[in-house]
């Protein structure tokens, strides 16, 4: 191979910032706080169901659609889809027993309690919580499956 065929790699020490969407541990308080500000005393929701409700909580600027969707005041089905880093997260809260998975259903364990109160107490995710209480319940098994086409 001649030498303008060769890649010379070039190696920084520049520190590069990992988008919030893609921190493992942003995630999983986003897990938890689904599951135990909607779940009630069970602590637990479906796995598709969480998967929904963090895509939409990432998705800040669409939270109006979502809304209109789930209070039914629009007819049209907002774009919802699998996401392989909330699995990868899901993966990491199971590894660091914060949730339990049984049945499909995701579980807060005591572990993961101690988080979502770490959150709360020290009142982050405020903003992601707001809108939790006010279509999180609204998101039924019925409206699960007409977003996802019955396929999450």
């Amino acid at each position: 191979m001649n030498e303008a065929g060769k890649i010379k790699p070039v190696i920084s020490n520049k520190p590069y910032s990992v988008p919030i969407e893609m921190r493992p541990l942003w995630r999983i308080c986003l897990i938890l706080i689904s599951i135990v500000s909607l779940s009630g005393e069970k602590r637990y929701l479906s796995v598709k169901k969480v998967n929904m409700l963090v895509w939409m909580l990432i998705r800040k600027k669409r939270w109006r659609e979502y809304e209109d969707y789930l209070h039914e005041r629009v007819l049209d089905i907002p774009l919802v889809s699998v996401d392989t880093a909330t699995f990868k997260a899901v993966e990491f809260a199971l590894a660091k027993d914060f949730i339990l998975l049984k049945d499909g259903r995701l579980h807060v364990t005591e572990s993961g309690l101690e988080v979502y109160q770490l959150v709360t107490d020290n009142e982050i995710m405020l903003e992601e919580l707001w809108f939790l209480r006010k279509v999180g319940k609204k998101l039924s098994d019925r409206k699960v499956k007409e977003i996802s086409g019955g396929l999450l």
